[in-house]
C-alpha cells in the first residue's frame, strides 16, 4: 500500500511538473531541425515557422540536417527531448516513403513521432529542358516505351516526394526511365536546364523558369490546371491515370506534452493563414492547408498504407 501511495504521488508530482513547464512555454528559443538542403521547400517551412515564432514570443533556430533521404533528420527529430524545444519539418519522404520502403529505419513513424500541422501542399510540374526535343508529354512517353532505360528523370533525392512520384507516373505510363537522384531541388533544377536529365517531377515555383524559357513545362498532376499555367495539360487529360501531390508539415517526438502541443499547433495554424504566407504559397503554386493533430497523423498513416499496397507492383526498395 505503501508502495502504491509513493508511486501515486511520484506520479503527481510529474503532472503538476509536466503542467508547471506548459503554463511557462516557451521561455527559450525553440530549435526546428529540417530534413533537407536549402532551396525552394526549405524557405516555405522557414517562412511558417518564423511566423508561428513571433506568435510564441520565442525564436526558431534552424538547422539544416539532410540525408538518406529525409531519414536522418526525422530520426534525430523523433530522438530529441520531449519538451516542446525541438520541433521538426517532415514531409511524406521521410515519414511514408523512407520510413515504408528502406530497411533498418530507426524510427517508426506512426509511433515515434507527434503530429503538429500539415502546412502546405502542391502539385508536380512535369518538366523538360528545350533541348530534350520533347513538345509534349506523349512524346516523352512515346520515347520512354521505345528506348526503354534511355530516357533520364532527375528527383530531389531517393524516397521524397519527388522520386515516388515520379516513379508512379512511369508505372501508369507503361514506359520505362533511369532515375538520377540528387541533394535537392535547386541542384535538380540546375542540372535539367543544363539537359543532364531529360525530364523531372518540379514544384510549382519553376513556373518562373519556365515563363524564362529555361524549361519546358508538359503537364501537371493536379485533378485539373494550374491556374497560373493554363495552356499545360494535366497528366489525367493525356489518358495517364496518375495525380499526385508533395506535402510539408510540422511534427514532434511522440510524448511531449499535449498543452505544448496545442500552443504549437495553435501557432502553426495562425501563421499559414498570415496574409503573408498565404500570398507567397499561393504565388508559388502551391495551397496553404491546416490539417492538425489526429487528422494529420490519419494521413500519413493511409499515405504509408497506400503506398505498401502500390509497391507490390512498383517493387521500389530505398538505401
Amino acid at each position: 500500500m505503501r508502495t502504491f501511495f509513493r508511486q501515486l504521488i511520484v506520479l503527481a508530482a510529474g503532472l503538476c511538473a509536466g503542467l508547471a513547464s506548459a503554463q511557462t512555454y516557451p521561455d527559450k528559443p525553440i530549435n526546428v531541425i529540417i530534413p533537407f538542403p536549402p532551396g525552394i521547400v526549405d524557405g516555405y517551412a522557414r517562412l511558417v515557422a518564423t511566423k508561428a515564432g513571433a506568435i510564441l514570443g520565442q525564436p526558431m533556430v534552424f538547422r539544416n540536417q539532410a540525408g538518406a533521404g529525409q531519414r536522418i533528420g526525422t530520426d534525430a527529430l523523433a530522438k530529441s527531448p520531449k519538451d516542446g524545444y525541438t520541433i521538426g519539418v517532415i514531409t511524406n519522404a521521410g515519414v511514408v516513403s523512407g520510413a515504408t520502403l528502406a530497411a533498418n529505419v530507426p524510427y517508426d513513424p506512426l509511433k515515434d513521432l507527434s503530429y503538429l500541422t500539415q502546412i502546405f501542399e502542391s502539385h508536380y510540374l512535369v518538366n523538360t529542358h528545350p533541348a530534350s526535343g520533347y513538345k509534349t508529354l506523349r512524346a516523352l512517353v512515346d520515347a520512354g516505351r521505345a528506348t526503354p532505360d534511355k530516357v533520364k528523370f532527375g528527383s530531389t533525392g531517393m524516397g521524397t516526394g519527388f522520386h515516388l512520384a515520379t516513379e508512379q507516373f512511369v508505372f501508369a505510363a507503361g514506359m520505362k526511365a533511369l532515375h538520377v537522384p540528387y541533394r535537392g531541388e535547386s541542384p535538380l533544377l540546375t542540372d535539367l536546364i543544363g539537359g543532364q536529365v531529360d525530364f523531372a517531377f518540379s514544384s510549382p515555383a519553376s513556373q518562373q523558369m519556365v515563363e524564362q524559357g529555361k524549361l519546358v513545362a508538359l503537364a501537371y498532376t493536379g485533378e485539373k490546371r494550374m491556374a497560373s499555367l493554363p495552356n499545360v495539360p494535366t497528366v489525367k487529360e493525356l489518358g495517364i491515370p496518375h495525380v499526385s501531390s508533395g506535402w510539408l508539415g510540422f511534427a514532434v517526438p511522440a510524448g511531449v506534452p499535449a498543452p505544448i502541443r496545442e500552443r504549437l499547433i495553435a501557432a502553426l495554424t495562425a501563421a499559414v493563414n498570415d496574409p503573408e504566407v498565404v500570398a507567397n504559397f499561393t504565388r508559388s503554386g502551391g495551397e496553404p492547408r491546416n490539417l492538425s493533430g489526429d487528422a494529420f497523423a490519419a494521413r500519413v498513416k493511409r499515405e504509408i498504407d497506400e503506398l505498401r499496397e502500390l509497391n507490390k507492383s512498383l517493387k521500389l526498395t530505398l538505401e
